[in-house]
């Protein structure tokens, strides 16, 4: 290992030693960045309780107040951080909106085709399927969309990285996969988005597609579809904080922060009725994302069950996505009103007890496993 190397693995594991001090000394913050708690909202209570806005033991000035948040999104004086910024991304680099390319439903069947009755929501479908969506709109060439499928997979823990350090492997990761993107996007067409936006649409997008499934009423119609997604995206934030940063000395809610101060905001859960700008930006490829998704899944007449607990991304309190979310798609032949007609399905080749019938012919269907790695996609990390 280089002193480099080692000099970094250090820092990490200090920063991350540092929060679980600070979380033992009862900070709520620092409490909700190291990420153990299902779930967050007695956190999020006492961030509230605290104040419209105060400074955390993290040495962060935190807010939970949506009046507070509304002020700082609109401040001159104050930045977005959508990357760590030791991380050198381009100058003045931002996210900038995603075109969203024809062609996603036929693709998203052949997902769900190649996967068969029972898969993992995220790898073979969510994560496949927005990479694939970003590859179009990158004009990326077929024979390089593997390696670029796993740059966007490397790339996944980039905002969560903003707030909380993250292991020293897939700090490397993050850097060889940004450099990846950098390298596959030179000759692009101009107004293509850059490896920040690529980062956060494909993890984001990936995780809103997985969110709306997992929460849809099944059986949909294709005209219910567009609707749900739109609930899911409105339902759970792409981002549950937004991690600014003060450019020059101001005064907020009472509060004078010094240039270079780092702020939060807590989005959803109760919290903030806002969007983190970069996710707003998103938001029309998010939705597309989620949309075609469910469509796909409502032109099968298809119910989706959860076979196991979904499995959320370790040391991710920005996103709190899911690493892994195994179904089975159960296919519905109805006859009557909504939920009345009868379910039928195939698991792992054989009938199980009740009529069944696969969604796709089995000699018709490939391996799930080849599927994904064909289009690059990448196991997210699990607890």
């Amino acid at each position: 290992m280089t002193e480099e190397l080692a000099a970094l693995g250090e820092r990490l594991q200090r920063e991350h030693g540092m929060l679980w001090l600070h979380r033992l000394k009862g900070d709520p913050y620092a409490a909700l960045l190291c990420d153990v708690d299902d779930d967050p909202a007695p956190m999020r209570e006492r961030i509230r309780a605290a104040g419209p806005l105060w400074r955390s033991g993290t040495g962060v000035w935190v807010t939970a107040d949506p009046r507070t948040a509304a002020t700082l999104f609109a401040h001159p004086g104050i930045g977005h951080l959508t990357a760590p910024p030791e991380e050198l991304l381009g100058p003045g680099e931002t996210v900038t909106p995603v075109r969203v390319e024809k062609g996603l439903g036929p693709l998203c069947a052949r997902l769900l085709d190649a996967a068969g009755p029972e898969f993992d929501l995220v790898t073979e479908v969510a994560e496949p399927l927005a990479a694939a969506a970003l590859a179009e709109a990158c004009a990326i060439p077929e024979r390089e969309r593997g390696r670029f499928a796993e740059a966007l997979a490397a790339c996944g823990v980039l905002q969560d990285a903003t707030v909380a350090p993250q292991r020293l492997a897939v700090t490397r990761r993050l850097r060889t996969g940004l450099d990846a993107l950098r390298s596959l996007l030179d000759g692009v067409p101009p107004g293509a988005p850059g490896p920040l936006a690529l980062a956060v649409a494909a993890r984001t997008g990936a995780d809103l597609v997985a969110r709306a499934v997992l929460r849809a009423r099944f059986p949909l119609s294709a005209r219910e579809a567009g609707r749900a997604a739109e609930e899911a995206l409105r339902a759970e934030p792409p981002g549950r904080i937004a991690p600014l940063v003060a450019r020059t000395e101001t005064e907020v809610a009472g509060a004078r922060i010094a240039g270079g101060d780092r702020l939060a905001v807590l989005l959803g859960g109760g919290a903030a009725e806002a969007t983190a700008p970069a996710h707003r930006t998103l938001a029309p490829f998010h939705r597309a994302l989620a949309e075609t998704a469910l469509t796909a899944l409502a032109d099968r007449r298809a119910r989706v069950r959860p076979t196991a607990p979904v499995v959320r991304r370790a040391r991710a309190p920005l996103t709190r996505g899911p690493a892994r979310a195994p179904v089975v798609v159960t296919s519905v032949t109805a006859t009557g009103p909504r939920g009345s007609g009868s379910t039928t399905t195939t698991t792992a080749g054989r009938r199980t007890d009740a009529t069944t019938s696969p969604t796709v012919p089995p000699e018709a269907t490939p391996s799930p496993r080849a599927a994904a790695a064909a289009l690059g996609a990448r196991r997210g990390e699990a607890r």
